[in-house]
């Protein structure tokens, strides 16, 4: 396993993005700013629990965090965009009988084969279209590889070398650095701080509505006492 460093957790403000401290939270999403930084936050916690128990030195366990960070450099994956229905997802295993479009093999429409490889997954061929034509049948490994080949090197140095630094520096801390990493405790939390950053949010929209403050020229929200920040 490899070595753990030490760093000092980062609190929770409510009404800010608990990944990145982003101001950009709404009621619809009030504790993270973006989809990027929610998947972000769910691959530290991700990497952090198979370092807990042993499952981080599994090939299958590494494949998922490579294509995981894949994902979240290349902006996010579009989770909402490539949400397909129960019903179109049995109408293409059924269109390829029961085989991946790729490679023949025997897809495990249920999951009780064993073999993740054949893990019956739906690959889409034309962008983020749900429409069944554009829509294939693949087995996890052909589908896995298939996004690999996609993948683009990362330079060093890069913006998106350093956010990768950062976020192996997050999973590797001894303690979450922040509160959404942490891999124990978050199902537990979650709910209850998402009820706090909304109270909180609801309060800065009052506050905002009533003194027309965003219309002032600068102004970029509000501190945590509800006090406007204004570029000076």
């Amino acid at each position: 396993m490899p070595e753990l460093a030490n760093f000092t957790p980062v609190r929770f403000v409510p009404g800010r993005c608990v990944n990145c401290d982003g101001w950009d939270v709404t009621l619809t999403a009030p504790l993270y700013c973006s989809q990027r930084c929610r998947q972000s936050a769910e691959l530290v916690r991700y990497v952090r629990g198979s370092l807990a128990d042993g499952r981080y030195t599994q090939p299958d366990v590494r494949e998922a965090i490579q294509m995981r960070m894949a994902m979240v450099l290349g902006g996010a994956y579009p989770e909402a965009q490539r949400r397909v229905s129960a019903a179109i997802r049995q109408a293409v295993f059924e269109r390829a009988g029961g085989r991946c479009e790729n490679c023949g093999r025997e897809l495990d429409i249920n999951g009780t084969s064993g073999d993740p490889d054949s893990l019956a997954t739906i690959q889409h061929g034309a962008g983020n279209s749900n429409d069944p034509s554009d829509l294939q049948a693949f087995c996890r490994r052909c589908n896995n590889a298939d996004a690999q080949a996609k993948f683009v090197p990362v330079e060093p140095g890069s913006a998106e070398a350093l956010f990768a630094a950062e976020l192996r520096a997050r999973w590797m801390a001894e303690q979450p650095t922040r509160i959404c990493d942490d891999h124990e405790g978050w199902r537990a939390i979650w709910q209850a701080l998402s009820r706090e950053a909304k109270e909180v949010i609801r309060h800065y929209e009052e506050l905002e509505e009533s003194a027309g403050c965003e219309d002032l020229p600068g102004f970029r929200g509000y501190t945590d006492q509800g006090t406007p920040i204004e570029d000076r």
